[in-house]
């Protein structure tokens, strides 16, 4: 008898990439299409929202690849949840200062975690998405890795996946670079080869983070413009428009260029100096995942820290100190470490782990 063929869920967000990966998965899978909605855009008819990620433009985009492939395409409807776990900490991390990265969020609970809980609802085998990395098994460990194509790895973002998780998801271009992906859609006749690349957040996509918290709140956060030795120097009008390494719209005169190195959301105050006080080497991160554990991790050498998605990976030792609490030292100062931002570590291009920025040492 013939081995049955297993079914995989694809995540198709109506871009290239998720595209491909249907293509490729359909030669030996039971391949189902899904998209995702969780946010309503009515509000943003004026803005260009097809190339964003879950808007209506790219689900009917994602429906036309799956009429293309032959392959069943559903449209689940996570709004409720993605304003409640998503859209809600982007608001109160900004209210309290931070600077949050709500892709990693979306990917933890509603990408992978709620298409994780469709796929075993229907008797799936597997999730797949069009993400550049690479899942690799270690015995009974499954390892998370870069992509091979660097300028496209998108592992950062993945890092709070759990092993159970990892066991049950595929990522089909992880060996392969967007070029080859590109030629793959252009010469199967798939049009998406052709759409820009997403880099908007999806629920603002004319870029506007500011407004869009400001249309969420009914408070009053303006306050003080001081440097870190307290002398005010001006007024803003919300702490939340602001962020660390931020030199534009300060609104204050200066012989040398000044930039935000610091919020206070508690005294509503946002704190500016000169760049050479952007940097640190010390900073702690808080709600941790780690995917791969190594022995005395605090004496191991090799490890790298990521602390943005574009950031160049930095040599750094890393320990932790309780719990919930790692703290990072760096072997050189690194330039706008921002609380609420993600680092993510790596010993080569295994990706260890990595946690929430929470208190930064200037």
């Amino acid at each position: 008898m013939a081995e049955r063929k297993k079914t995989v869920i694809v995540g198709m967000s109506g871009g290239v990439d998720s595209s491909v990966a249907a293509l490729l998965l359909k030669k030996d899978y039971n391949v189902i299409g899904v998209s995702l909605q969780v946010f309503d855009y009515s509000e943003y008819q004026d803005c260009e929202l097809k190339g964003v990620c879950c808007s209506p433009e790219d689900v009917y985009d994602a429906r036309k690849v799956a009429t293309k492939l032959s392959i069943p395409f559903y449209v689940l409807n996570y709004r409720e949840k993605f304003n409640r776990l998503v859209i809600d900490n982007f608001i109160s991390e900004y209210l309290n200062g931070k600077t949050p990265n709500p892709c990693i969020i979306c990917n933890e609970f509603i990408k992978f975690g709620e298409m994780l809980n469709f796929a075993s609802s229907v008797g799936a085998d597997f999730v797949a998405t069009g993400h550049y990395a690479k899942i690799e098994h270690k015995g009974s460990l499954r390892i998370l890795k870069m992509g091979r194509d660097r300028r496209k790895d998108q592992s950062y973002f993945l890092y709070r996946l759990r092993q159970n998780q990892l066991a049950k998801i595929l990522f089909p271009l992880g060996d392969m670079t967007k070029d080859e992906v590109k030629r793959i859609a252009k010469d199967n006749n798939l049009d998406v080869y052709k759409k820009r690349e997403s880099h908007e957040i999806c629920f603002v996509p004319d870029r506007n983070y500011s407004g869009f918290i400001s249309k969420n709140i009914n408070e009053d956060l303006s306050g003080r413009i001081i440097r870190s030795d307290g002398k005010i120097l001006g007024r803003h009008k919300g702490f939340y428009r602001y962020t660390i390494g931020q030199r534009r719209g300060l609104g204050i005169s200066s012989g040398r260029p000044l930039y935000v190195t610091g919020i206070n959301a508690a005294k509503r105050e946002v704190i500016i100096g000169y760049e050479n006080e952007l940097y640190s080497a010390s900073f702690s991160t808080r709600n941790n995942n780690f995917i791969y554990k190594i022995d005395d991790i605090d004496k191991a050498d090799g490890i790298k820290v990521k602390i943005r998605y574009l950031s160049e990976p930095k040599d750094c030792k890393i320990s932790f100190t309780d719990d919930d609490l790692v703290s990072v030292n760096t072997s050189e100062p690194l330039r706008a470490v921002t609380p609420g931002q993600s680092a993510v570590f790596y010993i080569g291009d295994i990706v260890l782990g990595g946690g929430i920025i929470s208190e930064v040492i200037r």
